[in-house]
């Protein structure tokens, strides 16, 4: 409770700082990320991780200089992924096909919007880090196993250690219509790990794509 109320108390700061006179774009924005994770490792087997679709929304604020602008988000990131894995026991495998893993973060991006011209409408590319906590996860890779009909959760142990913040890239192409509204597609790579162990290395990797809308330009 007491890591909830922070997090509100810093969203509603950050959006307080956004209508003061040195900003000159604010808003909000929402869409999908597209994310999975890449596990290597020589001594566990690795599981078959595939990508999967979930949800971000982030509250902005933006200050331009001629071509240039620094833009500033915070708001919520849906990480994860898709497994599936054979599991052996005496009796027969047991196969678990497209069960997911949720991590819900806490996620900051900040870095340079690069506009080179402006009409009603016209494209923009930005050059970014992104800064993410993992504030919480859903593990659905449950099986149930054959005889005992005792339930796991796969992996569950391994998704506790993992670094709860990490240290990512993040690439952005928009188009701005008006600097009311855009859409942006985006790369996030992570520079540091989810698990960084001799044995085991894992790591993050995210596309997104969202729709915005600059809320003083709206109104206006």
């Amino acid at each position: 409770m007491k890591k909830t109320i922070k997090i509100i108390i810093f969203l509603i700061l950050f959006a307080q700082l956004s209508f003061s006179q040195i900003i000159d774009r604010y808003g909000v924005n929402a869409g999908a990320s597209y994310s999975t994770q890449f596990w290597n490792s020589n001594l566990i087997p690795e599981p078959n991780t595939e990508y999967k679709v979930g949800f971000m929304a982030f509250i902005s604020a933006e200050k331009n200089h001629g071509k240039f602008g620094l833009r500033a988000e915070i708001g919520y990131l849906q990480k994860g992924f898709i497994k599936s894995d054979e599991l052996l026991f005496s009796n027969g495998s047991v196969i678990i096909k497209n069960k997911s893993v949720i991590l819900h973060d806490l996620a900051l991006n900040t870095g340079l919007k690069i506009t080179p011209f402006k009409f009603a409408v016209f494209p923009y590319l930005f050059v970014g880090i992104r800064g993410d906590y993992m504030i919480s996860h859903r593990n659905n890779m449950v099986f149930e196993e054959p005889g005992s009909g005792i339930k796991y959760k796969l992996w569950e142990s391994l998704i506790d250690d993992f670094n709860k913040f990490n240290l990512g890239g993040l690439l952005g192409l928009g188009v701005d219509i008006k600097e009311i509204i855009y859409f942006e597609i985006e790369y996030n790579p992570n520079f540091t790990k989810n698990i960084n162990a001799k044995y085991l290395k894992i790591k993050d990797n995210c596309y997104g794509v969202k729709l915005g809308v600059n809320i003083n330009k709206f109104i206006k």
